[in-house]
């Protein structure tokens, strides 16, 4: 089956824009909220990740093995961090993705970056 990464790309909006549209409940601690809106954006990396293996799964690739195993590292790291610092990890990952597109050919980076433009619409909006 051919790949069709538009829609990839309709499903990833789908999927993050029903994450974006939810509210922190009213019931939750600071803590419990802090929480919930990092596993929005964890939610994201997810998808992040997901798209970088499939595209390298493609024949012709569409990312190289190299750059999808720096897609990944970035999101184990990215997760680890929000993990390890609740309250401080935006400014950390936020500046995983900016080395991710200088570690990254142009060419392969326009194929991840609306998925990278998602993560940075989210993590500004969960930002306190």
């Amino acid at each position: 089956m051919k790949h069709r990464p538009y829609r990839t790309i309709v499903l990833a909006l789908a999927l993050l824009s029903t994450s974006c549209a939810s509210h922190v409940p009213s019931s939750l601690s600071p803590a419990g909220a802090a929480a919930f809106q990092a596993t929005r954006v964890v939610r994201a990396l997810d998808v992040l990740q997901d798209f970088a293996i499939a595209a390298e799964a493609q024949n012709p690739k569409l990312l190289s093995t190299n750059n999808t195993r720096t897609v990944i590292n970035f999101v184990a790291s990215a997760v680890k961090t929000i993990d390890a610092v609740p309250g401080g990890w935006r400014p950390t990952v936020t500046a995983g993705l900016v080395q991710l597109q200088h570690d990254m050919p142009p060419g392969e980076w326009q194929r991840i970056a609306p998925y990278v433009q998602l993560l940075k619409v989210l993590i500004a909006e969960v930002a306190p």
